[in-house]
């Protein structure tokens, strides 16, 4: 992956729009294929695909493929179905694969601003190979950061495991959240305060990455007139304390940062989540790949998964058997009393990443359907006032 050219961090967005705006005119004046990054269907050639798809397997070539675009909102995607040589066949390698490309100008920017993309490309080539985990293997991985293009080679689950992604329009049974929270225990359990992961500059904690969104995005004014908006879908008790709220958000983040650090997903939302057709539940959408607090990661996975009368049933034995698979997959043994502050103090930023989806201003792209944020929403603001969340956060 292509990480010698790093992005700017000052407060201004108008700078870092310039700098990017710039290398992608040359980009396109020059032509360039920026180290062998395809962006375009028409881009992806055998050649390429043997040089990915091939290498350690003496004799092994690709003979034909196909390609088919999928869909694009954040990223591009298409996908591909590899037909191989006799040698290709015996090695048994990956037939259907995904692909997420930035191929637009605006999906370019954006990823560029929120500092999100080596994230995607670094997690599937250099993170995923070490795990025994139920998420999609990665085949290939680039971003070069100075013209924001990227592309993340994978495989196609839907194909491969028979997955149907979730949705929060579905209900998510207690057996479900089980297993998510046990695959995720196992990614945090193998990564616990790795030396690997500091040393790892694009992961961000969480905390920075709130900082990007906000300095992007304005989080407390979208989640403001989220509120106007939709006052219907958050418990009565929460708009007199949205500001402190805030406030407490971002302290809890910085719990976040000092904690332990393991390897987080980052955006483990509902929506995230897939089902394989042996019942095994699973995640996919590494984008925002982080290091920090395991609360991180699980608070978001329950409150934003769970419809609220099954969380308030089932989120403490939820929380106990999580502390148990983490211990059996190398972490510490919490005790349940310390993981279930944390829990609460983590329920904060799921309300706010997901409030700003419903309060976003007229430039801002439709992030997800109106009934999923909605959905989301509810869950997440009634979940922080249920785990009063402000009081575990403290001042």
């Amino acid at each position: 992956m292509d990480e010698t050219n790093t992005q700017g961090s000052g407060d201004s967005v108008l700078p870092g729009v310039l700098k990017l705006g710039g290398h992608v005119l040359a980009e396109k004046v020059l032509r360039g294929r920026d180290g062998g990054i395809p962006m375009k269907r028409n881009e992806v050639d055998a050649q390429w695909l043997d040089r990915v798809l091939t290498a350690g397997h003496p004799g092994a070539a690709v003979e034909s493929f196909e390609l088919a675009d999928v869909d694009s909102g954040t990223t591009s995607r298409w996908k591909a179905t590899v037909h191989y040589n006799e040698a290709g066949r015996r090695a048994r390698l990956p037939e259907h694969l995904f692909a997420k490309t930035t191929l637009t100008f605006t999906q370019r920017l954006t990823q560029y601003l929120a500092h999100a993309l080596p994230g995607e490309p670094g997690f599937f080539q250099h993170l995923r190979p070490g795990l025994d985990i139920e998420a999609p293997h990665g085949y290939f991985g680039a971003a070069d950061l100075r013209t924001g293009r990227s592309l993340t080679l994978l495989e196609d689950v839907s194909v491969t495991r028979g997955a149907r992604f979730c949705t929060p329009l579905e209900r998510v049974t207690r057996e479900q959240m089980e297993d998510l929270l046990g695959n995720m225990a196992r990614w945090h359990g193998h990564y616990w305060e790795s030396p690997e992961l500091p040393t790892t500059d694009w992961l961000k904690t969480p905390s920075a990455h709130f900082r990007n969104f906000d300095r992007l995005l304005g989080m407390r004014k979208r989640a403001e007139v989220g509120l106007k908006r939709a006052p219907e879908i958050v418990p009565d008790t929460l708009p007199p304390v949205q500001g402190e709220l805030y406030e407490a958000c971002g302290r809890a983040l910085q719990i976040a940062e000092q904690a332990p650090q393991t390897l987080l997903h980052g955006d483990p939302h509902i929506g995230n989540a897939y089902v394989c057709v042996d019942g095994g539940m699973g995640f996919t959408d590494w984008q925002l790949v982080m290091r920090g607090s395991w609360a991180f990661d699980v608070a978001y996975t329950i409150t934003s998964g769970l419809e609220v009368d099954d969380r308030r049933a089932w989120e403490q034995d939820l929380i106990a058997l999580y502390i148990d698979t983490l211990r059996a997959a190398g972490g510490p043994a919490l005790s349940f009393d310390s993981a279930w502050l944390a829990y609460r103090q983590q329920s904060l930023y799921p309300y706010f990443a997901w409030m700003i989806t419903i309060g976003r201003s007229s430039l801002m792209p439709e992030f997800q359907p109106a009934d999923i944020c909605r959905a989301i929403v509810h869950r997440t603001a009634t979940a922080i006032m249920d785990l009063d969340a402000l009081q575990a956060v403290g001042d």
